[in-house]
Protein backbone atom coordinates (compact mmCIF):
# COMPACT_ATOMS: atom_id res chain seq x y z
CA UNK A 1 0.00 0.00 0.00
CA UNK A 2 2.81 2.40 0.94
CA UNK A 3 4.53 1.79 -2.41
CA UNK A 4 1.33 2.53 -4.32
CA UNK A 5 0.82 5.84 -2.49
CA UNK A 6 4.38 6.93 -3.27
CA UNK A 7 3.92 6.00 -6.94
CA UNK A 8 0.66 7.92 -7.15
CA UNK A 9 2.28 11.05 -5.71
CA UNK A 10 5.16 10.68 -8.18
CA UNK A 11 2.76 10.54 -11.10
CA UNK A 12 0.96 13.67 -9.92
CA UNK A 13 4.26 15.54 -9.59
CA UNK A 14 5.37 14.53 -13.09
CA UNK A 15 2.00 15.42 -14.59
CA UNK A 16 1.98 18.91 -13.11
CA UNK A 17 5.59 19.58 -14.11
CA UNK A 18 4.91 18.81 -17.78
CA UNK A 19 1.89 21.06 -17.89
CA UNK A 20 4.16 24.09 -17.41
CA UNK A 21 4.37 25.97 -20.71
CA UNK A 22 6.17 29.22 -21.39
CA UNK A 23 3.48 31.56 -22.65
CA UNK A 24 6.01 33.84 -24.38
CA UNK A 25 5.30 34.26 -28.11
CA UNK A 26 7.93 32.44 -30.16
CA UNK A 27 8.98 31.97 -33.80
CA UNK A 28 6.48 33.79 -36.03
CA UNK A 29 5.20 35.85 -33.12
CA UNK A 30 8.73 37.05 -32.41
CA UNK A 31 9.22 38.74 -35.77
CA UNK A 32 7.05 41.09 -37.78
CA UNK A 33 6.96 39.67 -41.30
CA UNK A 34 6.18 42.27 -43.94
CA UNK A 35 6.50 40.35 -47.20
CA UNK A 36 3.60 38.27 -48.46
CA UNK A 37 5.58 35.01 -48.30
CA UNK A 38 8.41 34.20 -45.90
CA UNK A 39 10.20 31.00 -44.93
CA UNK A 40 13.25 30.60 -42.70
CA UNK A 41 14.64 27.12 -42.14
CA UNK A 42 17.72 25.48 -40.69
CA UNK A 43 19.90 23.78 -43.27
CA UNK A 44 21.42 21.70 -40.47
CA UNK A 45 18.33 19.85 -39.27
CA UNK A 46 15.43 21.09 -41.38
CA UNK A 47 13.70 23.01 -38.57
CA UNK A 48 11.38 25.71 -39.91
CA UNK A 49 11.72 28.75 -37.66
CA UNK A 50 9.53 31.26 -39.47
CA UNK A 51 6.78 30.67 -42.01
CA UNK A 52 4.18 32.94 -43.55
CA UNK A 53 2.03 31.82 -46.48
CA UNK A 54 4.69 29.21 -47.19
CA UNK A 55 2.22 27.03 -49.11
CA UNK A 56 0.71 29.86 -51.17
CA UNK A 57 1.14 29.62 -54.93
CA UNK A 58 3.02 32.57 -56.38
CA UNK A 59 4.98 33.44 -59.54
CA UNK A 60 8.64 32.43 -59.05
CA UNK A 61 10.23 35.11 -61.23
CA UNK A 62 13.94 34.38 -61.76
CA UNK A 63 14.01 31.88 -58.92
CA UNK A 64 12.99 29.63 -61.82
CA UNK A 65 16.63 29.70 -62.90
CA UNK A 66 17.61 27.54 -59.90
CA UNK A 67 15.84 24.62 -61.56
CA UNK A 68 17.32 25.51 -64.97
CA UNK A 69 20.83 25.50 -63.51
CA UNK A 70 20.25 22.23 -61.64
CA UNK A 71 19.18 20.38 -64.78
CA UNK A 72 22.11 21.84 -66.71
CA UNK A 73 24.52 20.62 -64.04
CA UNK A 74 22.92 17.19 -64.18
CA UNK A 75 23.35 17.09 -67.95
CA UNK A 76 26.78 18.57 -68.63
CA UNK A 77 29.77 16.60 -67.33
CA UNK A 78 32.23 19.10 -68.86
CA UNK A 79 31.48 22.69 -67.89
CA UNK A 80 34.14 23.91 -70.30
CA UNK A 81 32.15 22.54 -73.24
CA UNK A 82 31.53 25.29 -75.79
CA UNK A 83 27.94 26.06 -76.81
CA UNK A 84 26.75 28.21 -79.68
CA UNK A 85 23.77 30.45 -79.01
CA UNK A 86 20.81 29.57 -81.24
CA UNK A 87 18.42 32.09 -82.77
CA UNK A 88 15.26 30.76 -81.07
CA UNK A 89 16.75 31.18 -77.60
CA UNK A 90 17.68 34.80 -78.30
CA UNK A 91 14.50 35.81 -80.12
CA UNK A 92 12.20 34.24 -77.50
CA UNK A 93 12.97 37.08 -75.10
CA UNK A 94 13.49 39.79 -77.72
CA UNK A 95 11.46 42.89 -76.95
CA UNK A 96 10.58 41.86 -73.40
CA UNK A 97 13.04 44.31 -71.85
CA UNK A 98 14.00 41.60 -69.40
CA UNK A 99 17.38 40.89 -67.87
CA UNK A 100 19.97 39.61 -70.35
CA UNK A 101 23.73 39.37 -70.89
CA UNK A 102 23.53 40.61 -74.50
CA UNK A 103 24.50 37.23 -75.92
CA UNK A 104 24.30 37.21 -79.73
CA UNK A 105 23.04 34.57 -82.15
CA UNK A 106 26.02 32.41 -83.10
CA UNK A 107 28.09 33.53 -80.09
CA UNK A 108 30.11 30.72 -78.52
CA UNK A 109 30.49 30.41 -74.76
CA UNK A 110 31.32 27.65 -72.28
CA UNK A 111 28.64 26.04 -70.16
CA UNK A 112 30.38 27.47 -67.11
CA UNK A 113 30.21 31.04 -68.44
CA UNK A 114 26.56 30.59 -69.38
CA UNK A 115 25.83 29.42 -65.81
CA UNK A 116 27.50 32.57 -64.46
CA UNK A 117 25.39 34.67 -66.81
CA UNK A 118 22.32 32.75 -65.65
CA UNK A 119 22.86 32.83 -61.88
CA UNK A 120 24.95 35.94 -61.22
CA UNK A 121 23.52 38.34 -63.79
CA UNK A 122 20.14 36.54 -64.16
CA UNK A 123 20.35 36.50 -67.96
CA UNK A 124 17.18 35.13 -69.52
CA UNK A 125 18.69 34.20 -72.86
CA UNK A 126 21.30 32.11 -71.02
CA UNK A 127 18.43 30.06 -69.56
CA UNK A 128 17.01 29.42 -73.04
CA UNK A 129 20.39 28.52 -74.52
CA UNK A 130 21.18 26.01 -71.76
CA UNK A 131 17.69 24.52 -71.91
CA UNK A 132 17.82 24.07 -75.67
CA UNK A 133 21.22 22.37 -75.47
CA UNK A 134 20.02 20.00 -72.72
CA UNK A 135 16.67 18.94 -74.19
CA UNK A 136 16.76 19.96 -77.87
CA UNK A 137 14.11 22.63 -77.47
CA UNK A 138 12.80 25.04 -74.86
CA UNK A 139 9.44 23.23 -74.74
CA UNK A 140 11.07 19.86 -74.06
CA UNK A 141 13.30 21.40 -71.42
CA UNK A 142 10.31 22.90 -69.61
CA UNK A 143 8.75 19.45 -69.63
CA UNK A 144 11.92 18.13 -67.99
CA UNK A 145 11.70 20.90 -65.38
CA UNK A 146 8.18 19.90 -64.40
CA UNK A 147 9.09 16.23 -64.22
CA UNK A 148 12.13 17.03 -62.09
CA UNK A 149 10.36 19.16 -59.47
CA UNK A 150 7.67 16.53 -59.14
CA UNK A 151 10.31 13.84 -58.62
CA UNK A 152 11.87 15.68 -55.66
CA UNK A 153 8.55 16.14 -53.87
CA UNK A 154 7.25 19.52 -55.06
CA UNK A 155 3.46 19.61 -54.93
CA UNK A 156 2.59 23.13 -56.08
CA UNK A 157 5.09 24.05 -58.77
CA UNK A 158 4.60 24.34 -62.53
CA UNK A 159 6.70 25.94 -65.24
CA UNK A 160 5.96 27.14 -68.77
CA UNK A 161 9.37 28.76 -69.33
CA UNK A 162 12.91 28.31 -68.02
CA UNK A 163 13.75 31.93 -67.13
CA UNK A 164 10.87 33.11 -64.97
CA UNK A 165 9.03 35.81 -66.90
CA UNK A 166 5.43 36.11 -65.74
CA UNK A 167 2.84 33.62 -66.91
CA UNK A 168 -0.40 32.65 -65.19
CA UNK A 169 0.53 28.97 -65.47
CA UNK A 170 3.97 29.43 -63.92
CA UNK A 171 3.91 29.20 -60.14
CA UNK A 172 5.58 27.73 -57.06
CA UNK A 173 5.50 27.99 -53.26
CA UNK A 174 8.09 28.75 -50.62
CA UNK A 175 7.85 25.15 -49.43
CA UNK A 176 8.65 23.84 -52.90
CA UNK A 177 11.36 26.47 -53.39
CA UNK A 178 13.02 25.18 -50.25
CA UNK A 179 13.17 21.66 -51.70
CA UNK A 180 14.41 22.96 -55.06
CA UNK A 181 17.18 25.06 -53.56
CA UNK A 182 18.43 22.43 -51.14
CA UNK A 183 18.79 19.99 -54.04
CA UNK A 184 20.68 22.60 -56.08
CA UNK A 185 23.04 23.31 -53.18
CA UNK A 186 24.19 19.68 -53.35
CA UNK A 187 26.25 20.74 -56.37
CA UNK A 188 29.48 22.45 -55.22
CA UNK A 189 29.75 24.43 -58.46
CA UNK A 190 26.22 25.80 -57.92
CA UNK A 191 27.23 27.06 -54.47
CA UNK A 192 30.42 28.51 -55.91
CA UNK A 193 28.67 30.38 -58.72
CA UNK A 194 25.79 31.74 -56.62
CA UNK A 195 28.24 32.95 -53.96
CA UNK A 196 30.16 35.01 -56.52
CA UNK A 197 29.76 38.78 -56.34
CA UNK A 198 31.69 39.64 -59.54
CA UNK A 199 32.65 37.54 -62.55
CA UNK A 200 34.43 38.28 -65.79
CA UNK A 201 33.21 36.41 -68.86
CA UNK A 202 36.18 35.93 -71.19
CA UNK A 203 36.21 37.38 -74.69
CA UNK A 204 34.18 35.38 -77.18
CA UNK A 205 33.96 35.16 -80.97
CA UNK A 206 31.45 38.03 -80.93
CA UNK A 207 32.13 40.05 -77.76
CA UNK A 208 34.83 41.52 -75.58
CA UNK A 209 35.02 40.65 -71.90
CA UNK A 210 31.80 40.98 -69.95
CA UNK A 211 31.61 41.95 -66.27
CA UNK A 212 28.84 40.38 -64.24
CA UNK A 213 27.74 41.60 -60.79
CA UNK A 214 25.53 39.75 -58.37
CA UNK A 215 21.94 40.87 -58.02
CA UNK A 216 22.01 39.81 -54.35
CA UNK A 217 23.12 43.05 -52.73
CA UNK A 218 23.34 41.34 -49.34
CA UNK A 219 26.70 39.99 -50.61
CA UNK A 220 27.94 43.35 -51.86
CA UNK A 221 29.64 45.70 -49.34
CA UNK A 222 28.92 48.50 -51.79
CA UNK A 223 25.29 48.36 -50.69
CA UNK A 224 25.65 48.94 -46.93
CA UNK A 225 21.91 48.95 -46.14
CA UNK A 226 21.60 45.45 -47.59
CA UNK A 227 25.04 43.97 -46.98
CA UNK A 228 25.26 41.14 -44.44
CA UNK A 229 28.65 39.49 -44.17
CA UNK A 230 27.28 36.02 -43.34
CA UNK A 231 25.20 35.69 -46.52
CA UNK A 232 26.06 33.62 -49.59
CA UNK A 233 23.89 33.08 -52.69
CA UNK A 234 21.46 32.09 -53.93
CA UNK A 235 19.12 33.87 -56.39
CA UNK A 236 16.97 36.96 -56.69
CA UNK A 237 13.99 37.64 -58.90
CA UNK A 238 11.62 40.45 -59.73
CA UNK A 239 8.56 40.69 -61.98
CA UNK A 240 5.34 42.66 -61.89
CA UNK A 241 3.28 39.71 -60.71
CA UNK A 242 5.89 38.06 -58.49
CA UNK A 243 7.08 41.21 -56.75
CA UNK A 244 10.59 41.10 -55.34
CA UNK A 245 11.88 37.66 -54.41
CA UNK A 246 15.02 36.12 -53.00
CA UNK A 247 16.37 32.78 -51.84
CA UNK A 248 19.55 33.10 -49.83
CA UNK A 249 21.68 31.28 -47.28
CA UNK A 250 23.60 32.53 -44.26
CA UNK A 251 26.10 30.84 -41.94
CA UNK A 252 27.53 31.95 -38.59
CA UNK A 253 29.00 30.19 -35.54
CA UNK A 254 28.08 26.76 -36.88
CA UNK A 255 24.47 27.68 -37.62
CA UNK A 256 23.29 27.53 -41.26
CA UNK A 257 20.00 28.93 -42.49
CA UNK A 258 18.11 29.33 -45.73
CA UNK A 259 15.76 32.28 -46.15
CA UNK A 260 13.03 32.63 -48.76
CA UNK A 261 11.12 35.87 -49.31
CA UNK A 262 8.58 36.22 -52.12
CA UNK A 263 5.90 38.71 -53.02
CA UNK A 264 7.66 41.69 -51.43
CA UNK A 265 6.60 45.13 -52.68
CA UNK A 266 7.87 45.97 -56.14
CA UNK A 267 6.32 49.37 -56.73
CA UNK A 268 6.17 52.65 -54.79
CA UNK A 269 9.43 51.81 -53.06
CA UNK A 270 13.04 52.62 -53.85
CA UNK A 271 14.20 49.82 -51.58
CA UNK A 272 14.31 46.10 -52.26
CA UNK A 273 12.11 44.93 -49.41
CA UNK A 274 12.76 41.25 -50.15
CA UNK A 275 16.47 41.73 -49.41
CA UNK A 276 15.77 43.78 -46.30
CA UNK A 277 13.29 41.21 -45.00
CA UNK A 278 15.69 38.35 -45.65
CA UNK A 279 18.54 40.16 -43.92
CA UNK A 280 16.31 40.89 -40.94
CA UNK A 281 15.19 37.30 -40.42
CA UNK A 282 18.80 36.09 -40.66
CA UNK A 283 19.85 38.63 -38.03
CA UNK A 284 16.99 37.58 -35.79
CA UNK A 285 17.97 33.91 -36.08
CA UNK A 286 21.63 34.46 -35.25
CA UNK A 287 20.85 36.79 -32.36
CA UNK A 288 17.98 34.87 -30.80
CA UNK A 289 18.05 31.19 -31.77
CA UNK A 290 20.29 28.63 -30.11
CA UNK A 291 20.47 24.86 -30.14
CA UNK A 292 19.33 23.69 -26.71
CA UNK A 293 18.57 20.36 -25.08
CA UNK A 294 14.86 20.58 -24.36
CA UNK A 295 14.26 16.94 -23.41
CA UNK A 296 16.75 14.90 -21.40
CA UNK A 297 17.02 11.13 -21.59
CA UNK A 298 17.09 11.06 -17.77
CA UNK A 299 13.73 12.83 -17.41
CA UNK A 300 10.86 10.62 -16.23
CA UNK A 301 7.94 11.21 -18.58
CA UNK A 302 5.44 8.78 -17.09
CA UNK A 303 5.13 5.66 -14.90
CA UNK A 304 3.45 2.39 -15.88
CA UNK A 305 2.31 -0.57 -13.78
CA UNK A 306 4.44 -3.71 -13.82
CA UNK A 307 3.16 -7.27 -13.60
CA UNK A 308 4.99 -10.57 -12.87
CA UNK A 309 7.53 -9.17 -10.42
CA UNK A 310 7.33 -9.43 -6.61
CA UNK A 311 9.43 -6.35 -5.85
CA UNK A 312 8.53 -3.85 -8.57
CA UNK A 313 5.05 -2.39 -8.95
CA UNK A 314 5.86 0.50 -11.32
CA UNK A 315 8.36 1.33 -14.05
CA UNK A 316 9.60 4.74 -15.16
CA UNK A 317 9.54 5.60 -18.87
CA UNK A 318 12.12 8.08 -20.16
CA UNK A 319 12.98 9.53 -23.60
CA UNK A 320 15.12 7.23 -25.74
CA UNK A 321 17.71 10.01 -26.14
CA UNK A 322 18.28 13.69 -25.53
CA UNK A 323 16.32 15.99 -27.84
CA UNK A 324 18.02 19.19 -28.94
CA UNK A 325 16.11 21.89 -30.79
CA UNK A 326 16.62 25.35 -32.18
CA UNK A 327 14.73 27.53 -29.73
CA UNK A 328 14.79 31.21 -28.78
CA UNK A 329 17.51 32.14 -26.33
CA UNK A 330 16.47 31.75 -22.71
CA UNK A 331 13.99 28.98 -23.44
CA UNK A 332 14.94 25.44 -22.53
CA UNK A 333 13.31 22.33 -21.13
CA UNK A 334 11.12 24.48 -18.87
CA UNK A 335 9.31 25.73 -21.98
CA UNK A 336 8.53 22.26 -23.28
CA UNK A 337 5.63 19.95 -22.54
CA UNK A 338 5.98 16.22 -23.13
CA UNK A 339 2.59 14.64 -23.74
CA UNK A 340 2.28 10.87 -23.60
CA UNK A 341 0.47 9.34 -26.58
CA UNK A 342 -1.91 7.11 -24.66
CA UNK A 343 -2.97 5.10 -27.69
CA UNK A 344 0.67 4.09 -28.23
CA UNK A 345 1.75 3.71 -24.61
CA UNK A 346 0.43 0.85 -22.40
CA UNK A 347 -0.73 1.47 -18.85
CA UNK A 348 0.60 -1.91 -17.74
CA UNK A 349 3.64 -3.93 -18.86
CA UNK A 350 4.75 -7.44 -17.98
CA UNK A 351 8.23 -8.49 -16.89
CA UNK A 352 10.82 -9.31 -18.08
CA UNK A 353 11.76 -5.82 -19.36
CA UNK A 354 15.23 -4.67 -20.35
CA UNK A 355 16.47 -1.16 -19.75
CA UNK A 356 16.09 0.73 -23.04
CA UNK A 357 13.17 -1.33 -24.37
CA UNK A 358 10.82 0.92 -26.35
CA UNK A 359 7.46 0.83 -24.57
CA UNK A 360 5.65 3.94 -25.79
CA UNK A 361 5.67 7.29 -27.58
CA UNK A 362 5.16 10.92 -26.64
CA UNK A 363 4.69 14.28 -28.33
CA UNK A 364 7.04 17.15 -27.61
CA UNK A 365 5.10 20.42 -27.59
CA UNK A 366 6.75 23.82 -27.77
CA UNK A 367 4.55 26.89 -27.55
CA UNK A 368 1.54 24.57 -27.98
CA UNK A 369 2.90 23.27 -31.29
CA UNK A 370 4.12 19.72 -31.85
CA UNK A 371 7.80 19.81 -32.73
CA UNK A 372 8.73 16.15 -32.39
CA UNK A 373 7.54 12.65 -31.56
CA UNK A 374 9.87 10.63 -29.33
CA UNK A 375 10.16 7.02 -28.19
CA UNK A 376 9.72 6.26 -24.50
CA UNK A 377 11.93 3.51 -23.10
CA UNK A 378 12.24 1.56 -19.87
CA UNK A 379 14.48 3.32 -17.36
CA UNK A 380 15.37 0.09 -15.53
CA UNK A 381 15.59 -3.63 -16.08
CA UNK A 382 12.82 -5.65 -14.44
CA UNK A 383 13.17 -9.42 -14.11
CA UNK A 384 10.30 -11.90 -14.10
CA UNK A 385 9.27 -13.88 -11.01
CA UNK A 386 8.85 -17.57 -12.06
CA UNK A 387 6.02 -18.33 -9.64
CA UNK A 388 4.01 -15.27 -10.71
CA UNK A 389 4.68 -16.19 -14.29
CA UNK A 390 3.32 -19.72 -13.69
CA UNK A 391 0.20 -18.37 -11.97
CA UNK A 392 -0.24 -15.92 -14.81
CA UNK A 393 -0.12 -18.75 -17.33
CA UNK A 394 -2.82 -20.58 -15.37
CA UNK A 395 -4.85 -17.40 -15.16
CA UNK A 396 -4.54 -16.85 -18.89
CA UNK A 397 -5.48 -20.44 -19.58
CA UNK A 398 -8.52 -20.33 -17.34
CA UNK A 399 -9.64 -16.99 -18.76
CA UNK A 400 -9.07 -17.91 -22.40
CA UNK A 401 -11.99 -18.48 -24.74
CA UNK A 402 -10.63 -21.87 -25.75
CA UNK A 403 -10.60 -23.04 -22.13
CA UNK A 404 -14.10 -21.69 -21.63
CA UNK A 405 -15.26 -23.56 -24.72
CA UNK A 406 -13.62 -26.81 -23.60
CA UNK A 407 -15.07 -26.40 -20.10
CA UNK A 408 -18.52 -25.81 -21.56
CA UNK A 409 -18.20 -28.94 -23.71
CA UNK A 410 -17.06 -30.98 -20.70
CA UNK A 411 -20.00 -29.75 -18.63
CA UNK A 412 -22.37 -30.54 -21.47
CA UNK A 413 -20.82 -33.98 -21.83
CA UNK A 414 -21.09 -34.69 -18.08
CA UNK A 415 -24.65 -33.41 -18.00
CA UNK A 416 -25.53 -35.57 -20.98
CA UNK A 417 -23.84 -38.57 -19.39
CA UNK A 418 -25.72 -38.10 -16.11
CA UNK A 419 -28.95 -37.65 -18.03
CA UNK A 420 -28.39 -40.86 -19.98
CA UNK A 421 -27.48 -42.84 -16.84
CA UNK A 422 -30.55 -41.55 -15.05
CA UNK A 423 -32.76 -42.37 -18.03
CA UNK A 424 -31.29 -45.85 -18.34
CA UNK A 425 -31.90 -46.64 -14.64
CA UNK A 426 -35.38 -45.27 -14.85
CA UNK A 427 -36.25 -47.52 -17.79
CA UNK A 428 -34.77 -50.52 -16.04
CA UNK A 429 -36.89 -49.88 -12.97
CA UNK A 430 -40.07 -49.66 -15.01
CA UNK A 431 -39.31 -52.93 -16.76
CA UNK A 432 -38.96 -54.72 -13.38
CA UNK A 433 -42.30 -53.39 -12.27
CA UNK A 434 -44.00 -54.79 -15.38
CA UNK A 435 -42.58 -58.35 -15.13
CA UNK A 436 -45.05 -61.08 -13.69
CA UNK A 437 -43.72 -63.77 -11.38
CA UNK A 438 -44.43 -67.38 -12.49
CA UNK A 439 -44.00 -70.40 -10.10
CA UNK A 440 -42.91 -73.71 -11.48
CA UNK A 441 -43.58 -77.00 -9.55
CA UNK A 442 -40.32 -78.82 -9.39
CA UNK A 443 -42.14 -82.22 -9.31
CA UNK A 444 -43.86 -81.51 -12.51
CA UNK A 445 -42.34 -83.35 -15.38
CA UNK A 446 -42.48 -82.49 -18.94
CA UNK A 447 -45.03 -84.47 -20.77
CA UNK A 448 -45.11 -85.45 -24.33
Amino acid sequence: MFKKIISFLLILTLFSSFLTINSQALYNSSVELNADIVLLASIDDGTVLLAKNNDKRTPPASLTKIVTATLALQHFTDLDQIIEADETSIMEISGTGSSNANIQVGEKMSVRDLLYCLLVHSANEAANILGTQVAGSIADFVKMMNEYVKSIGCKNTHFVNCHGLDDEEQYTTADDMLLITLKALEYPVFKEITSTTKYTVPKTNMSDERYLYTTNWMMNPGHPSYYYEYVSGVKTGTTTRAGRCIVSTASKDGYNYIGIVMGAKNEDSDENEALLECKRIFQWAFENIKLSTVVSSTTTVTVVDVELNWDTDHLRLVPASDLSLLVPTGNDAGSVMVKVLEDQTPKTVSAPIKQGDVLGKAQVLYADEEIATIDLVAAETVTRSPLLWFFNILKNIFSSNIFKLILALVIIFIAAYIFLIFRYKNKKKRRRQNVKTVRINPNTKNRR
